[in-house]
C-alpha cells in the first residue's frame, strides 16, 4: 500500500513537472509586448510602499497604568486615534479643475512610538545648554507676557486692542511669563538628534518626528531656536536675526557627504511660537478671517484654568495633530502643487529658464537683484535628468506691459478683464502667452521653455507680493512664474529676486508650500487658518518653499518627494507610450525595449522601497527613455503636451472657469487652489 502511494505520488510529480506545474509562473501581465512585471500599457499605476515613521518623545511622560492622563502627559492612543493609516498623493492644482488626479505615489504607514530614556534626555538637554546663548526677550515673547492693551485708533477714534510689549505686570491670562531667551541654533539641534537616533532605535534615513519638552526638567531654560545667519542671497539682509523668525521646530536639512537626514523636531517648551501666533492666548481668531484659529500654546499653559485659548487642552492630542497635519501631510509625504511630468507623455529633458526682467525707469539695478546662473543651479536638482540653461532678456516696464502689470494688482472686479474669471491677471496672462508662443517659434525642438517674469518696479505699486507660479486657468497645468519687486520690498524689507524665483520655480516644477496641503484619507485641503492655524509651523523646516526666508535651497523632504513624483511619472508615461505604440500597430519593434525597461522598473521599485529615491528615479528615467526612443524609432507619434497651444477663450468672453479656487486658507473638502499669500501671511513675513 505504501509502495503504491509513493508510486502514484512520483507519477503525479513527473506529470506536473512535464506540464510546468513544478515551477512558479513568471509574475506580471501578458501584453502585446510579452509578459511584463511592472509596466502595463494604458494603465495609470501607483507605486505603493510601506513607510516607517518614528515618533520619539523627549521629555514627555506617559500616565502610569490606571491613572488619569494629565494635560501635559502623552498617551500613545491619542496618536493611534489621530494619525492616518495611509496617504495617496494628488496633483493639487489639476485636481481642483475636475476629477482627482493621482500622482501614482501611495504610502501605508508603520508607526514606531519611542519614549527616550533618561540618559538620552540628559545628554540632549545638556547639549542644548552648551549650545545656547542668552539673549534679550524678543518682542513676541514680551507680547506673550503682556498680551493686549486698549488704545484709541488715531484715524477712527475708536478703541482697539494692540499687542503690548511694555507691561510691568504680566497679563492675568497667562500661567507663567517668559523670563529668558536662550537662543539655540536649529540646525545644530537637528543634527544632534539625527546623529544620536540609534540610541532610541531610529535607523539613519528613517522619517522621524522628535517631540520635545524641556519644561518638565529642573534645568529648564526659556529658549528659542534660530538660523541667525540666514540671509537673502541678493541683498544680504539677515532674516534670521528677526524676532519673527524665532522658532520652535526645524528639520529636513541636507548635510553634504552624509546619509539622507529625515528628521523634524517640534518643541512646545520653546518661545512661544510667533509664526503660528502661539503667543496670543487672548483671541480665538488670530488671523482676522472671522473663524476661530486652533494653535498650540506653550507647554506650560496646558492645564490652565484661566479664560485663555489654552483652557481645556491636552498636549497629547495637539502633538498628534501636528504630527499628522504638518509632519506627514506637508513635510514627509506631501502632494505636489503641479505635475512633475510637465509635458506628458513626452517629458522634457532640455529645460531653459526663459527669464524676462521688466525694468522700471529708475528702479534698482537688476544686476544686484538677480543671479540667473544661481537660480538655474538651485532648481536643477528638481529635474536631475534634464539639461538646464538660462537666458535673461531685459525690457522697459512701460507701455502695454506696464498696463497689464498694473491690472494684475487692481482690486476692482470691473476693471481690466471683468469678463474673465481672473479679472486682474488675465491681461498679463494673455500678454505673456503671446510672448511664449513667439519664443517657441525659434526654440530648439524638444526644448521646454520655463517662462519667468521679474517685474522690477520703480514705485511701491502693490502691497508686498513677491511672486506667484501661475497655472493655465483650464487644466491646472503650470504656466508662468512671476516675481515682483518694489523699492520698499528691497529696502527696508531686504528682498531680491533670486530666492523668490527659486521658490516660485520650485512650484512650477511641482512643489507645494510646507504650510498648506491635502489630507487624502479625509479628502481635505487646508492651510494655516481656522482649525489648522498651527500648520504654519511647517515653514520651520529647511526649504526655500517656506515663507520665513531661512533657507535658500530645497531640503531633504523636497528632494525625496520630487524624486518619488518623477519615479511615478516615468512609470505612467512609459505605460502611455506603450499604449500609443500598441494602437499604432508597432508593438513588435518595441518589444525588446519594453522588456528591458520593465526589468529596470523592477529595480527602480526595489530602490524606491529602500528609500533610495534618486536612484529609483534614475532607473525609472532609464526605462522610460528605452521605451520612448524605441517608439520614436518605430515611427510612433509621441507628443509632449503643449498647454499654450491648447487654450480656449483667450480673445472671446469665455465661460468663467469652474476650478475650486479659494481666497482664504480655511479647510475645504476636495482639492482646492489656495492663494499664494494672505494678508496675515504677508504681515508675518514682513514682521521685524
Amino acid at each position: 500500500m505504501k509502495l503504491r502511494t509513493v508510486a502514484v505520488s512520483l507519477l503525479s510529480l513527473s506529470l506536473l513537472a512535464a506540464c510546468g506545474g513544478g515551477q512558479s509562473p513568471t509574475p506580471g501581465t501578458d501584453t502585446d509586448f510579452g509578459r511584463l512585471q511592472v509596466l502595463s500599457p494604458n494603465k495609470q499605476d501607483t507605486i505603493r510602499t510601506r513607510l516607517k515613521v518614528n515618533v520619539v518623545f523627549v521629555g514627555y511622560r506617559q500616565p502610569p497604568p490606571g491613572q488619569v492622563q494629565t494635560p501635559q502627559e502623552v498617551n500613545v492612543r491619542d496618536f493611534q486615534d489621530t494619525l492616518p493609516q495611509s496617504y495617496q498623493a494628488i496633483n493639487r492644482a489639476p485636481s481642483a479643475y475636475g476629477n482627482t488626479e493621482y500622482t501614482g505615489n501611495a504610502f501605508d504607514y508603520d508607526y514606531n512610538y519611542v519614549f527616550a530614556d533618561q540618559k538620552f534626555e540628559d545628554d540632549f538637554f545638556a547639549f542644548l545648554t552648551s549650545k545656547g546663548t542668552e539673549k534679550p526677550l524678543t518682542v513676541f515673547q514680551k507680547y506673550f507676557n503682556c498680551q493686549f492693551v486698549v488704545v484709541k485708533d488715531p484715524q477712527t477714534g475708536k478703541d482697539v486692542e494692540v499687542p503690548d510689549d511694555t507691561c510691568t505686570t504680566p497679563s492675568p491670562l497667562i500661567t507663567r511669563p517668559v523670563t529668558g531667551n536662550y537662543e539655540i541654533d536649529a540646525q545644530d539641534t537637528e543634527n544632534w538628534l539625527a546623529d544620536n537616533g540609534s540610541r532610541v532605535g531610529v535607523k539613519p534615513g528613517e522619517y522621524t518626528v522628535y517631540l520635545i519638552n524641556w519644561y518638565s526638567r529642573p534645568d529648564f531654560k526659556f529658549h528659542s531656536y534660530t538660523r541667525a545667519n540666514a540671509a537673502d542671497t541678493d541683498t544680504g539682509t539677515k532674516f534670521g536675526a528677526r524676532a519673527s523668525r524665532r522658532m520652535i521646530a526645524w528639520g529636513g536639512s541636507i548635510r553634504q557627504g552624509q546619509a539622507a537626514q529625515r528628521v523634524w523636531f517640534y518643541d512646545l517648551s520653546a518661545n512661544p511660537d510667533p509664526w503660528t501666533d502661539a503667543w496670543d492666548v487672548t483671541h480665538a481668531d488670530s488671523t482676522g478671517d472671522g473663524t476661530a484659529d486652533y494653535r498650540m500654546p506653550p507647554i506650560w499653559e496646558y492645564g490652565t484654568r484661566k479664560a485663555s485659548t489654552a483652557y481645556g487642552r491636552k498636549v497629547s492630542v495637539d502633538l498628534a495633530l501636528v504630527t499628522r497635519y504638518t509632519a506627514l501631510n506637508l513635510l514627509f509625504t506631501p502632494s505636489p502643487l503641479y505635475r512633475a511630468a510637465l509635458t506628458p507623455p513626452q517629458m522634457p529633458e532640455d529645460i531653459r529658464l526663459d527669464m524676462h526682467v521688466e525694468q522700471g525707469a529708475g528702479a534698482a539695478d537688476p544686476a544686484r537683484l538677480l543671479n540667473a546662473p544661481l537660480v538655474q543651479d538651485r532648481v536643477s536638482v528638481l529635474q536631475p535628468f534634464a539639461k538646464f540653461s538660462n537666458t535673461v532678456k531685459q525690457t522697459p516696464l512701460n507701455g502695454d506691459l506696464a498696463d497689464v502689470y498694473q491690472c494684475f494688482f487692481t482690486v476692482f472686479e470691473d476693471a481690466c478683464s471683468p469678463e474673465y474669471a481672473d479679472y486682474s491677471g488675465e491681461r498679463l496672462f494673455q500678454y505673456t502667452v503671446k510672448e511664449l508662443r513667439d519664443s517657441y517659434k525659434t526654440a530648439p525642438a524638444g526644448q521646454y521653455l520655463l517662462p519667468i517674469y521679474a517685474f522690477n518696479d520703480n514705485t511701491d505699486s502693490q502691497g508686498g507680493l513677491l511672486g506667484i507660479a501661475y497655472d493655465d486657468g483650464q487644466t491646472g497645468t503650470q504656466s508662468f512664474v512671476y516675481g515682483f519687486l518694489t523699492p520698499s520690498l528691497i529696502d527696508p524689507y531686504g528682498y531680491g529676486f533670486t530666492d523668490t524665483l527659486v521658490h516660485e520655480t520650485g512650484h512650477h516644477l511641482s512643489l507645494s508650500h510646507p504650510h498648506d496641503g491635502y489630507d487624502s484619507e479625509q479628502d481635505l485641503s487646508y492651510g494655516p487658518s481656522g482649525r489648522f492655524r498651527f500648520v504654519d509651523v511647517g515653514d520651520e523646516s529647511g526649504t526655500v518653499m517656506s515663507y520665513n526666508d531661512l533657507s535658500r535651497t530645497f531640503g531633504q523632504f523636497n528632494l525625496d518627494s520630487q524624486y518619488r513624483y518623477l519615479s511615478a511619472a516615468y512609470l505612467n508615461n512609459t505605460n502611455a507610450i506603450l499604449e500609443l505604440t500598441r494602437r499604432a500597430g508597432k508593438a513588435a519593434p518595441v518589444t525588446a525595449a519594453a522588456q528591458g525597461a520593465d526589468a529596470l522598473f523592477v529595480q527602480a521599485q526595489s530602490q524606491y522601497n529602500a528609500m533610495s529615491y534618486l536612484e529609483a528615479a534614475r532607473l525609472s528615467h532609464q526605462g522610460y527613455r528605452q521605451v520612448l526612443d524605441a517608439a520614436i524609432a518605430a515611427g510612433v507619434d509621441v507628443q509632449a503636451y503643449k498647454w499654450y497651444e491648447n487654450l480656449t477663450g483667450l480673445s472671446t468672453q469665455g465661460v468663467r472657469r469652474q476650478a475650486r479656487i479659494s481666497h482664504d486658507l480655511l479647510p475645504k473638502p476636495g482639492a482646492w487652489i489656495f492663494p499664494e499669500e494672505t494678508p496675515k501671511q504677508r504681515a508675518l513675513r514682513l514682521a521685524p
